[in-house]
């Protein structure tokens, strides 16, 4: 059972990133808030194409060591750096915290059926590749 606690600090944040990258996070915690909480702090320090380099290698290797190999999703993973991007572009100095805290109560996991069917969202290809929306497309 995942244990989805916020976090307040900035320095939570760099501890949290720092646990992440080491693979010495909690499995238990690794929750989309924890998830948006990569991808505002590498999009906050690195260009969209390096930070998205970045979730990638250190999902997919805090996955296989945590024990979830097949764990990674190339689509819903682009989306989510895509609009994270897109809110920075809006706001580029954001309190992280608040950030965080409130991508994570607008843009749950549900909010991904507005752009995705199930069937296409979940297929195989979207998991290994980007797959553009059947829904509505993207609106940022």
């Amino acid at each position: 059972m995942k244990s989805d606690i916020p976090f307040t600090t900035d320095a939570e944040l760099a501890n949290f990133i720092q646990q992440f990258e080491q693979c010495e996070w909690l499995y238990e915690r690794w929750t989309h808030r924890a998830h948006l909480a990569v991808a505002v702090c590498y999009l906050r320090q690195y260009t969209f194409t390096e930070a998205l380099d970045r979730v990638r290698f250190h999902i997919q290797q805090y996955n296989r060591i945590c024990g979830d190999p097949n764990g990674y999703h190339e689509t819903i993973t682009i989306l989510f750096m895509r609009m994270v991007a897109h809110r920075l572009e809006q706001n580029p100095h954001p309190d992280m915290v608040d950030l965080i805290n409130e991508l994570h109560r607008t843009c749950d996991m549900q909010w991904l059926a507005k752009y995705y069917s199930p069937e296409r969202l979940w297929s195989s290809t979207a998991r290994a590749e980007w797959v553009e929306p059947d829904r509505e497309p993207l609106d940022f």
